[in-house]
């Protein structure tokens, strides 16, 4: 019995969860110009990594190559969100209001159609950066594998 508060505790916390909120709202004008300087650091760490693989010829190796393209993916990402941060938390050009649980409305400051649709469009930055995701996951895997195949290659005789 003394051992199954605990696991009940522990599964009401699984199962019972409060809300969770994923979106992070920039109240003041200080955190979201440290949130876009952050971006913009990740964007030039990314911008170097290219660079370096390049220059140093490791982009001739697939898990190497394909860091490559994950470091592209997340320049991309990151020019993506930067605007968007730009029209909705620094500018005020779009707002977003919600209609209701599956419902949104992406409002611009002169009603421009056009505005509200390239915001939106900006806002699914997720098909950027998943990919970028999955791209350095498979290019370390590789390097890994490669690096357990010269390992083995070295110990036989």
């Amino acid at each position: 019995m003394v051992n199954l508060i605990p696991a009940l505790a522990v599964a009401g916390l699984i199962l019972l969860p409060i809300d969770g909120y994923a979106t992070q709202l920039h109240a003041s004008s200080e955190g979201i110009i440290t949130h876009q300087i952050g971006h913009l650091f990740f964007l030039f760490s990314m911008v170097v990594l290219i660079f370096t693989i390049i220059g140093k010829g490791l982009d001739k190796q697939k898990g190497w190559r394909l860091i490559q393209y994950s470091a592209f993916f997340f320049v991309l990402w990151n020019l993506d969100v930067i605007t968007a941060h730009f029209f909705d938390n620094q500018i005020y050009a779009v707002r977003i209001e919600n209609i209701s649980l599956s419902r949104i409305s992406v409002m611009s400051q002169n009603d421009s159609a056009v505005l509200a649709w390239l915001y939106y469009g900006l806002k699914l930055d997720h098909l950027l950066c998943v990919p970028a995701m999955l791209l350095l996951y498979k290019g370390l895997s590789n390097l890994v594998k490669e690096q357990r195949q010269m390992m083995l290659n070295k110990d036989k005789p």
